[in-house]
């Protein structure tokens, strides 16, 4: 199976989230390979050391604007793209699965992308928030806010799923059949 894992490009998060991210992804990635932003830094870094030490197939996917990164890695694919925008739809495309680790503005692009997507039936595939340490706490509080005060249908949570552990994403993913559509 194809994960897109979308995480956090940067090394200097806490170290505690990339302790247990290289747990979780270690489990996780046994037996699937990647699609992810093509960066050798941060979790992005560490999901791509640990697929190929499971000897699985990473996809690399760069908008122009970081294209050096793609020097930096030995990807089985890679695709370059002319924007984030079209990288996030390309890696939405290959991919079988979506995952999101913690990240900064660019991950939550892409999962707020991935939800609406979906909501639209754009594609339908399994979306996972691995809620590692606790760190979506806020925004999934924020969200509830949203379903709370109806600015957005609480039917939209059947769209992605909170995850803590390794064995409860592949579970989902194992498990996961097309919802019922929200309009």
């Amino acid at each position: 199976m194809r994960l897109f894992i979308g995480c956090s490009s940067s090394n200097d998060i806490p170290h505690k989230y990339i302790i247990d991210c290289e747990k979780y992804l270690g489990e996780l990635l046994v037996n699937n390979d990647i699609v992810f932003g093509a960066c050798p830094s941060g979790l992005m870094g560490v999901s791509y050391r640990i697929t190929k030490n499971h000897n699985n197939k990473v996809t690399g996917i760069c908008p122009e604007a970081y294209k050096d990164d793609l020097l930096e890695l030995d990807c089985d694919e890679e695709a370059l793209t002319v924007s984030i925008s079209d990288r996030t739809n390309k890696v939405f495309e290959l991919s079988d699965a979506l995952i999101f680790l913690p990240g900064g503005i660019g991950t939550v692009y892409e999962l707020l992308t991935a939800i609406e997507s979906k909501r639209g039936n754009e594609f339908d595939k399994p979306i996972v928030v691995y809620n590692s340490l606790g760190y979506y706490r806020r925004f999934l509080g924020f969200l509830e806010k949203m379903y709370q005060e109806q600015f957005t249908n609480e039917k939209v949570k059947d769209v992605y799923h909170i995850s803590n552990s390794s064995y409860d994403t592949l579970k989902y993913i194992d498990e996961y059949y097309p919802k019922v559509r929200i309009k």
